[in-house]
């Protein structure tokens, strides 16, 4: 199963905003609320509030579902969403990379189609401890772009830093990660 696209999306957006579909919020449920708690997570660090954050960005959504067909860019608008609620549960206006080191051992889950089938436990494993070793900044914006598919500049945005600094450390993460793992990343 592929990460869901903006399009698709859109088109759950739309049904909670026309229809106002329950099934349609707990499908956006399912395919976001991993994310935003992993996203919450990494800014306050308190799993319950994290699960709380992200889940009261779902409850948001519902209530304000009449205004969903005016988002443009529903994956974004999601992570925005959350990154908000965060920060004002901090109460502060910047996040502190240097406490990322003390987040308790998230994984990178990847997604397995036919050709990801082929690859070992033991690669998953090299994989995750490569992705973990990663600095901390570098990782949330890894995370943010493969496992997120947001784009540069949407976490640029997200994390109130410039889309060239987003470039930059994703050449770290790449290079960092191909030094590490036997095999190209794509």
């Amino acid at each position: 199963m592929s990460s869901p696209s903006d399009k698709d999306t859109l088109a759950i957006f739309r049904e909670l905003s026309v229809h106002g579909s329950e099934a349609a919020l707990w499908r956006l449920h399912a395919l976001y609320y991993p994310r935003l708690f992993a996203f919450t997570l990494s800014l306050v660090r308190v799993k319950e509030t994290a699960e709380e954050l992200a889940s009261d960005v779902f409850v948001d959504i519902w209530e304000k579902r009449a205004l969903l067909l005016d988002v443009s860019r529903p994956v974004a608008y999601l992570f925005v969403c959350a990154r908000n609620k965060a920060l004002r549960h901090l109460q502060r206006p910047s996040i502190s990379w240097e406490s990322f080191d003390d987040l308790p051992n998230l994984e990178c889950a990847l997604e397995r189609g036919p050709h990801e089938m082929l690859i070992s436990s033991e690669m998953l494993r090299v994989i995750n401890e490569a992705i973990k070793a990663l600095p901390p900044k570098c990782r949330v914006i890894f995370r943010l772009v493969k496992e997120n598919d947001l784009k540069y500049k949407e976490v640029a945005e997200l994390l109130h830093i410039s889309e060239k600094t987003v470039e930059n450390q994703m050449g770290i993460a790449f290079k960092k990660l191909s030094a590490s793992i036997p095999f190209k990343l794509a």
